[in-house]
């Protein structure tokens, strides 16, 4: 069993709940390695040991993280239903970027805009596949965001400080000034065209949630993309189709 590191009370921490948290060995691991700063504490389960319990706790004593043993069912706590495989973490909030500050990125750069996206499961792996392509970012829009920890920190597996996010109230509005800033703006639509043989080298790809586009984003597009799939299939998962349109550009702009 691990003992409670540097004298951290585990009263202080179990009231402490909610969007900070990240969950899971690869979110730790990956906050740890990439943004030790915002972690402010860390928590193993009781009975959890082996190489990745060793390699998290090294980790936390490297950067002078606290850290403590807890029972399983805080855990299951904090992770609000999300597989936590015996690890967690508090972060301090991360910055969320304003959308102006990625428009000045300079090129080649495909931003990854996200129109009223709820699930954060689907923010997760969307932050994941802008992460694995190197893209410029993602913008999040919408009345009801998911947070940027939990589920979405989960299933991002440690790629989140990699990846430039902003907030933003309205696609629409932002996709006008990315317009503007030079950028051409594409909706991801079943009813689209298949992608040109030429994309340009400043690209939003713009991805509905639930409800798919919003009328006013949908105002500001220069056109609809569509994945060309078995006729029997209607759609993609929201961050498969977003990987595949990334590839599409990232392998012409490599």
């Amino acid at each position: 069993m691990w003992a409670a590191g540097r004298g951290l009370r585990l009263q202080r921490w179990c009231s402490l709940h909610g969007a900070n948290w990240i969950v899971g060995y690869h979110a730790v691991v990956g906050a740890l390695q990439g943004e030790p700063g915002r972690v402010e504490v860390v928590w193993v389960g009781e009975g959890v040991g082996g190489n990745r319990a060793a390699q998290v706790l090294t980790l936390a004593r490297r950067v002078g993280v606290r850290f403590a043993t807890v029972p399983r069912h805080e855990l299951d706590r904090v992770a609000g239903g999300a597989a936590h495989n015996g690890f967690a973490a508090r972060l301090a909030p991360q910055p969320l970027l304003a959308g102006e500050d990625l428009l000045s990125l300079p090129s080649p750069v495909c931003l990854v805009g996200l129109d009223g996206v709820q699930d954060p499961h689907n923010l997760g792996a969307v932050i994941r596949v802008v992460a694995g392509f190197s893209l410029g970012g993602v913008v999040v829009a919408g009345p009801h965001p998911p947070p940027l920890g939990g589920a979405a920190a989960k299933v991002a597996a440690g790629t989140l400080p990699l990846v430039r996010v902003a907030r933003v109230g309205s696609l629409g509005d932002w996709a006008r000034q990315a317009k503007d800033a030079g950028f051409t703006v594409l909706g991801a639509d079943a009813r689209g065209e298949p992608l040109p043989q030429q994309l340009p080298e400043r690209l939003v790809l713009c991805l509905g949630g639930e409800v798919g586009l919003r009328a006013k984003t949908r105002h500001f597009l220069d056109g609809l993309v569509a994945i060309p799939l078995n006729p029997q299939v209607e759609s993609l998962n929201l961050a498969v189709a977003c990987g595949i349109l990334a590839w599409e550009w990232r392998r012409r702009w490599a």
